[in-house]
């Protein structure tokens, strides 16, 4: 991939940082989504994980609903099919997967996991995109990626480690790795709004039908913590979704898969930050990690 192999500026760097630091609060909000402020794994939920994720895509989804609705072209079948993997494999999967896996796990963990889809990333694109990478790019994700093992292993406050779960986010990961491909190799001629306002549109509508139909309406009603999670969803869904979407696919546009998936490296401490902050147990093993995270970022981006 040639023309891929371009150093990123310092501006794509702030913003894989930015990035970071949106997706890195998202863990922190989904908890909120499905305990309320004060709640946890093992708590009375307000959401389940798949009410939750339903409501993040279907309220994210009505927000660009309106630029979708002027973005849309008679485009070709390939297009719309990448946007339909874009929207239904690239968000709505991995936002229930997510939320029901963090029902079991700290949203700390959760987040450090989402640091596996640079692997997935690297896997399909050599597969089946026929991608080549530079050895020191290769040497970035394996680091990386024994940073987040390491990570994944390490057991929570209570010395259980989730396997169930982590095998959903591991799931999830591979989703977001082969939406990034398809965002890069199929839709490179459209513009990254019309990417995500189109892709996210097209869940709307069966995210919210879904919502509905599993109870999620009257979950809300009844919990006393109903309004906080609503809240909390909401602001996933408009800037951990809709606008960190728009500009994550600007990011793969401009760069190439491999440092744009690589901020899912960086990820794990902004969630590591937000999860230690509501009390939730972090140890120096987490910050050993975490630099080899970091260390493997930087080998990514250099190449």
């Amino acid at each position: 991939m040639t023309s891929e192999l371009n150093r990123p500026t310092l501006g794509q760097h702030l913003l894989l940082l930015l990035l970071a630091a949106v997706w890195g609060s998202s863990f922190i909000l989904m908890k909120i989504g499905l305990f309320g402020w004060r709640g946890g794994p093992g708590s009375d939920p307000v959401l389940n994980g798949l009410q939750l994720g339903l409501l993040r895509m279907a309220l994210a989804g009505l927000v660009l609903m309106p630029v979708a609705w002027k973005k849309l072209q008679k485009w070709d079948r390939k297009v719309w099919t990448a946007l339909a993997v874009n929207g239904f494999i690239g968000s709505l999967i991995p936002a229930m997967l997510f939320a029901v896996a963090q029902t079991d796990l700290p949203s700390a963990t959760a987040g450090m996991l989402n640091a596996l889809s640079p692997l997935w990333t690297l896997i399909i694109a050599v597969v089946f995109f026929g991608t080549s990478v530079r050895r020191g790019q290769v040497a970035g994700l394996v680091l990386g990626f024994i940073g987040a093992v390491g990570l994944m292993s390490l057991k929570d406050a209570s010395g259980d480690v989730h396997w169930l779960a982590a095998c959903m986010l591991v799931l999830a990961t591979g989703c977001y790795g082969l939406s990034i491909n398809v965002v890069r190799n199929r839709l490179a001629d459209l513009r990254p709004m019309e990417i995500s306002a189109v892709a996210l549109a097209m869940t709307a509508a069966p995210s919210a039908i879904g919502f509905v139909l599993f109870d999620g309406v009257s979950a809300m009603q009844t919990h006393p913590e109903g309004g906080h999670a609503f809240l909390a969803v909401g602001v996933l869904a408009c800037m951990g979704t809709a606008m960190a979407l728009v500009l994550f696919n600007a990011l793969i546009q401009k760069t190439n898969v491999l440092f744009a998936s690589s901020v899912t490296y960086v990820i794990p401490l902004f969630a590591l930050l937000w999860g230690w902050l509501d009390g939730e147990w972090i140890g120096w093993s987490h910050a050993l990690f975490g630099a080899v995270v970091l260390s493997g970022v930087r080998l990514v981006a250099k190449g």
